[in-house]
């Protein structure tokens, strides 16, 4: 087996970056894919909520996945770092965006101010301003 790297992610759903070739009629033809975990900051079935997760890759795929727009994009947003040896998720996702608008609403966020109860069909919501 091959050098592998880490993909650490503080999104909250799993993501599979999928690369494309186009046929001469401009279908889309998928000639890559890669799969890298999610669930920060959602319960897992043991009732962990991690701050981070990590998924191993084989070397070779990083730099076809750097090239996926989706993958560029979270990376640039502080979504997605890697790294060439294995570290604890959460340590790593200290530093990392956390600010995923996909996650559940926790307690906590109805202290900040971006996060309003709304009051809607009788009952009280949660909802967040536009950014």
């Amino acid at each position: 087996m091959g050098k592998t790297v880490h993909v650490f992610s503080t999104l909250a759903n799993d993501q599979n970056y999928t690369n494309y070739d186009f046929s001469p009629e401009g279908i889309p033809i998928p000639n890559f894919k890669c799969f890298i975990k999610g669930g920060a900051g959602v319960a897992n079935d043991r009732l962990i909520t991690p701050l981070g997760v990590g998924t191993e890759i084989p070397e070779e795929h990083l730099a076809r996945l750097e090239k996926n727009p989706d993958f560029q994009r979270h990376k640039r947003n502080g979504f997605i770092l890697v790294r060439d040896r294995r570290n604890d998720p959460d340590k790593i996702a200290t530093d990392m965006n956390a600010r995923d608008l996909s996650k559940p609403l926790t307690p906590a966020d109805y202290l900040e101010k971006e996060v309003d109860a709304v009051v809607s069909g009788g009952k009280q919501v949660m909802s967040r301003e536009a950014a």
